[in-house]
């Protein structure tokens, strides 16, 4: 049986896949019949089951991964199944009473069973179109929900929720294949932006901080809006000589580019605190790290990094 703290996280894992699953069908094909919108439910759900009691399905990630909304999505998608599989057998029932009326006529109308079996079937593509049509809402709204809950609204960096369950898989591995460094970042003065110009402005500032952050990165590395005006960015696959190098280029491209404000250029620079992943580190000993090494920048002059190891 399957362990109560396991539930929430193992329906958010498998209405996920569903999602995914009908997302494809409904590609390869315009319509999914009745028997192939049940195997494909079946088949997705044991696939599911399979890889949960041999051990292969890591659950960790969708710990808290709003797992209610997941349970509201995967019910819509329970109902909508029900519903259109009700509508099925209605319509065999007529195909059935079809049948006997015909067998048991002496003088079959040929004209009026084609018409019958014409109104049968429209029924049924109806039907079919009708689930397909839900399926695709349900699949939309799952990828819309994902997207809202790892991304920040403004910036569309990653958010604070996805730095921290981004961590957490890192730090509970045994072993760290590739060093890893954390930059925390800070736009400097931002609360003087946002006093002379408006919380306008200032959105504007973060949206093009955000968008100079996601150039200066490798693929791999991730920027995550930690709040406010500050930002996490994890590096990796590189060594102290790489990430000072990632670093250095962030700083010199907020100093060569100048949000347009008011018809003029507003200078806009940026403090950096530098330092690495290591074993035995939690959030709160990484983050603290690097905030503390952001704190030596500002207190230095700001427009500059810092490190601490």
């Amino acid at each position: 049986m399957m362990p109560h703290s396991e539930i929430n996280p193992f329906l958010a894992y498998l209405c996920k896949e569903l999602s995914i699953q009908f997302d494809v069908a409904t590609k390869r094909q315009k319509a999914l019949s009745s028997p192939e919108f049940s195997e494909l439910i079946t088949a997705t759900v044991q696939e599911t089951l399979d890889a949960y009691i041999s051990g292969e399905l890591d659950l960790q990630s969708y710990y808290g991964f709003s797992a209610n909304d997941y349970k509201v999505l995967a019910q819509k998608s329970i109902d909508s199944y029900s519903t259109t599989n009700n509508r099925f057998t209605e319509i065999t029932e007529k195909h059935a009473d079809l049948i006997e009326e015909s067998v048991s006529s002496d003088l079959i109308e040929f004209g009026k069973i084609s018409e019958k079996f014409g109104d049968i079937q429209n029924h049924l593509n109806h039907e079919v179109q009708r689930a397909n049509k839900v399926i695709k809402e349900l699949s939309n709204q799952v990828k819309n929900l994902e997207i809202k809950t790892t991304l920040d609204p403004l910036t569309k960096t990653y958010n604070r929720h996805a730095l921290q369950e981004h961590l957490l898989a890192i730090l509970y591995k045994e072993h760290f294949n590739y060093d890893m460094y954390a930059l925390m970042i800070d736009i400097d003065d931002f609360k003087l932006i946002n006093d002379r110009y408006g919380h306008i402005v200032g959105d504007k500032v973060l949206i093009f901080i955000a968008k100079i952050m996601k150039k200066a990165l490798r693929d791999g590395d991730r920027v995550y809006r930690f709040g406010g005006e500050e930002f996490i960015i994890l590096i990796n696959r590189t060594d102290k000589e790489g990430a000072k190098l990632i670093a250095e280029r962030l700083l010199n491209l907020c100093r060569q580019n100048k949000p347009l404000v008011q018809n003029k250029q507003l200078a806009v620079t940026l403090s950096i605190g530098l330092t690495k992943i290591v074993k035995g580190d939690t959030i709160d000993s990484l983050v603290g790290r690097s905030d503390s090494a952001l704190y030596k920048a500002k207190n230095s002059g700001k427009d500059r990094l810092e490190m601490e190891f």
